[in-house]
């Protein structure tokens, strides 16, 4: 099958080889043209990925001759696949089956598990840890800045956190949460201004009886917070300090607690 890979470096899969896209231009337009996938995109917003800062004279010449190199690679990547790239005003629309795009695999995975996660933990729990598990690094990682490529990369990112919390927060109701600790400790350090991971890693460790260490959780985020962002915790991550802090027994781990 063909497997267009934007979870990481952009890589198209064909023919059981793994193809990089060549040259930072191809790149960026590749990428643009990926992420509007199945829809039109102007050649005014192309040109604006590609040339954000340095567009030369004749810049509509060079992305038509861009244009072609990609659709010769395209012949080659498909294997099989109805994969097209159209003129289309006021631009051009690449069509490819959405099963063919991780980032497509990774939102479908990432929904049936929310909605089976009430019913069915275990198996959210293991949806959630196959859609999180197509990522190879950060999203578009070889794909040069422009503003198609640092929306999609960003608002991917982001929905990688929400699924992370959300399988925390399956582990967690099932019991698991000296298996969490590790995971949310890494967490906490790679987004040092979001609450819920904190919320979350202090439910684990005091269940685990390690209330010093979540209370010393709950002092790192109030500083990071503070430095970062000049805000304090929120009610519900104050509530959190308080509920462990009196030790009575219910650290149960609040869905929508923090931002993430």
């Amino acid at each position: 099958m063909l497997d267009i890979r934007l979870l990481g470096p952009l890589r198209v899969r064909s023919s059981g080889a793994e193809n990089a896209v060549e040259g930072p231009k191809k790149r960026s337009l590749v990428a643009a043209l990926l992420i509007y996938r199945n829809r039109i995109v102007s050649a005014e917003e192309l040109i604006r990925q590609a040339w954000p800062y340095d567009a030369p004279p004749r810049v509509e010449n060079a992305l038509q001759a861009h244009i072609s190199r990609i659709r010769a690679d395209i012949r080659r990547w498909r294997e099989g696949e109805i994969v097209t790239l159209t003129t289309r005003y006021p631009g051009y629309i690449l069509e490819v089956p959405e099963r063919c795009v991780d980032a497509s695999r990774f939102r479908r995975k990432c929904a049936r598990a929310h909605a089976v996660k009430k019913i069915d933990p275990e198996q959210a729990a293991r949806l959630y840890r196959s859609a999180l598990d197509l990522w190879r690094g950060p999203a578009l990682q070889d794909v040069p800045n422009g503003p198609v490529r640092d929306a999609e990369a960003a608002q991917l990112t982001r929905e990688r956190l929400v699924a992370t919390t959300r399988m925390v927060e399956v582990h967690l109701e099932l019991g698991r949460h000296l298996e969490v600790i590790p995971g949310l400790e890494r967490l906490v350090a790679e987004h040092p201004l979001e609450e819920r991971p904190y919320a979350q890693l202090m439910v684990a460790l005091a269940r685990a009886g390690r209330v010093s260490d979540a209370l010393e959780v709950y002092s790192r985020a109030r500083l990071r917070l503070a430095e970062g962002a000049g805000l304090s915790p929120s009610p519900a991550l104050e509530r959190r300090m308080h509920i462990i802090l009196r030790g009575d027994g219910d650290t149960a781990e609040e869905d929508g607690s923090g931002s993430a």
